[in-house]
């Protein structure tokens, strides 16, 4: 053979070869899919009914403030960020890195636990997120809720005698024809004081009370109401109270409001009752019996004239809030099963539909979702020239505010309406890097307002119940009562979270915006801030299980109640960025700031605990304890895993 044909021929076998390797590697692939060793991240499914965008850079241009120096040295340099936009961002989630970040927890610390001991060069590590902040207050909110409502009930807190007390006299006072004794009877059976009726008074009596406990939304004690008989007690007692008569139903209202026409020391009484209410959490969504004493007939007249939601009348009426109007308004005949209700409430308050202020008569509640308002409408916040926000991290806060909207909600449920240098010296060297240097999650406008909502809460309670009940009261928890008086904690509360807004300030380089009214010690609000930071993983309170249902709307043309949920924790990624440059000089100069060039700018990537929040139908009218909810989720890892296990149930 020649040697022209010898070449060829081993022309062909290399091809041949190369042939039958590319059709092996394709069989291997095909048969074997293991053996692919590239992984694709792609982005998660998300709800996009809610358009979220990144900030443009263009739109931001906080101005420099060379007074504004951060007290904490960079090395040998000091840094003013007073010009700098800091870029925030959440990386989506690799599965097959990050799978033990998408495990829920049952609380904040056990969370922190999860996370692993050592981190890359470019990890700062644990970051306090807005989540895990607001869930260092929830059992004191919890306790401070349960003493002042107890002691409310029970007439120990200044307002009024006890509720029963205030009832009983009602009673006495009623014709004895009148439809309003056996509902009385039912309030009063419910509060361990039996009244004494006739047959057939009695007859109604039962009637009514079985009634009310066959609706298991309404009567059946949740949030921290099952934690004795007394708050088991109360509930009850309260909610029967709340039953709305329309304008066909008017007896019973009519001659309540008779017998305190009749009586003006007990009229004033129940009139600071209500008062009260309407403050420690929001005003009545209808009239009240005091509204018909002494009106004409017209009752629609007067429910027009009191501007209440609802065309109607109770004893305690359930108290209004913004989401529950709009759910209203949408949904007269019930939220189709694709509607999301907090979509819905979301899109709203981002259009200005719905709008947050509490004004001058909103109460505890709304000031504490007006602090909400800017993980939804970050303009609106006083930080928003500093701070570039990424699409993906606004949707971060718009999950934040989904959990801590459910969570203030499940505080106030027993009360709230559910829906129908000197010389020359030669410069250190610069820092070897520039980085965002975050101690919290930049939101100071959510801490500032949530210290104000805690001083709203601190004046209404001195002024309604005196600062020696409040030093004499404490909380309660489920295993007991809490070592702080209420006080105390109401006071902490308050100085640790205008300490919050300061950090965050300081963080961000902004001025804080505590104004010379709220006469705030800074220092003292600074150093509780940092403190809590320093021992917070040791916080009994981080402990707590934050998972919980609560209803939301009872459809009766589907029958299904649909619900809000807070289904546990799990920790995700926050990056921050300068998107502009801060500035910097020598610690010892005194002389002009000058911008941090590029080669100088590094990124920062946090840990965050954020609480997973979802909305789901049950059938039938239903109510789930704190137990109950939590032992389905304990029985489950993921989101998906719960929401299958809660459709099963």
């Amino acid at each position: 053979m020649t040697r022209t044909g010898r070449g060829r021929r081993r022309w062909i076998i290399a091809l041949a070869c190369l042939l039958a390797l590319f059709i092996l590697f394709n069989l291997v692939v095909l048969y074997f899919p293991s053996f692919e060793t590239r992984t694709e991240y792609g982005k998660p499914p998300r709800d996009e009914s809610v358009a979220l965008v990144d900030d443009r850079l263009e739109d931001k241009n906080p101005a420099f403030d060379p007074a504004l120096a951060d007290p904490r040295p960079l090395g040998e340099w000091s840094l003013n960020a007073s010009a700098a936009v800091l870029n925030l961002d959440c990386p989506i989630l690799k599965p097959d890195i990050d799978a033990w970040m998408l495990t829920l927890s049952g609380s904040h610390a056990a969370a922190m636990k999860a996370m692993p001991t050592g981190v890359s060069s470019r990890h700062e590590g644990f970051l306090p997120s807005v989540n895990l902040l607001d869930a260092s207050t929830k059992p004191a909110d919890d306790g401070l809720f349960t003493a002042i409502d107890l002691a409310a009930y029970q007439g120990e807190l200044g307002v009024s005698r006890a509720l029963p007390d205030v009832v009983a006299d009602v009673f006495a006072g009623l014709p004895p024809d009148s439809p309003a004794r056996p509902f009385l009877a039912v309030a009063l059976e419910i509060a361990g004081r039996p009244a004494a009726l006739r047959t057939a008074e009695e007859e109604t009596k039962r009637r009514l009370l079985r009634e009310f406990e066959s609706d298991v939304e309404l009567s059946k004690p949740i949030a921290f109401y099952d934690w004795t008989p007394e708050l088991r007690r109360l509930w009850r007692f309260h909610r029967f109270l709340q039953e709305e008569f329309d304008a066909k139903r008017l007896a019973i209202p009519r001659d309540l409001a008779k017998v305190l026409e009749k009586d003006a020391k007990l009229r004033n009484e129940y009139r600071q009752i209500l008062a009260f209410f309407s403050r420690f959490t929001n005003p009545g969504v209808c009239l009240s019996v005091d509204d018909l004493a002494g009106a004409g007939p017209s009752f629609l007249a007067i429910k027009e004239s009191k501007k209440v939601s609802h065309p109607t009348v109770a004893f305690l009426p359930p108290l209004t809030s913004r989401e529950t109007e709009l759910f209203e308004r949408l949904f007269p005949m019930g939220p189709p099963p694709t509607a999301n209700l907090m979509n819905e409430l979301i899109r709203r308050i981002r259009t200005g539909e719905v709008d947050l202020d509490p004004g001058k008569a909103g109460g505890w509640y709304q000031h504490q979702v007006f602090a909400l308002e800017t993980l939804l409408l970050p303009e609106k916040g006083r930080e928003k020239d500093k701070l570039l926000l990424t699409a993906a991290y606004k949707r971060r806060l718009l999950e934040a505010f989904k959990a801590l909207m459910t969570k203030k909600r499940e505080l106030h449920a027993r009360g709230l309406a559910r829906g129908r240098a000197p010389a020359a010296m030669i410069a250190p060297p610069p820092p070897a890097s520039v980085r965002p240097r975050l101690r919290l999650e930049p939101a100071a406008t959510f801490y500032l307002r949530t210290a104000r909502a805690y001083a709203f809460l601190e004046t209404f309670l001195r002024a309604a119940a005196g600062e020696e009940r409040l030093k004499a009261l404490h909380g309660l928890s489920e295993s007991g009562v809490r070592k702080a008086a209420l006080a105390a904690e109401i006071a902490d509360l308050r100085l640790r979270f205008y300490g919050f807004h300061l950090l965050s300030c300081e963080d961000i380089g902004m001025r804080p915006a505590i104004s010379d009214e709220e006469a705030v010690d800074a220092d003292a609000a600074k150093r509780a801030a940092e403190e809590y930071l320093a021992r917070l993983k040791d916080d009994p309170d981080l402990i707590r299980d934050v998972r919980f249902a609560i209803p939301i709307y009872v459809d009766g043309n589907r029958n299904v109640t649909r619900l809000w949920a807070v289904l546990g924790v799990r920790m995700a990624h926050l990056e921050a960025s300068y998107a502009k440059p801060p500035s910097i000089r020598p610690l010892k100069s005194e002389g002009d700031w000058t911008p941090a060039g590029a080669r100088l700018l590094g990124d920062s990537l946090y840990w965050i605990p954020v609480e997973e929040f979802a909305e789901f139908e049950l059938p039938g009218k239903v109510s789930l304890t704190r137990a109950e909810f939590r032992a389905i989720c304990e029985r489950c890892k993921t989101k998906e895993e719960i929401l299958a296990a809660l459709k099963a149930r």
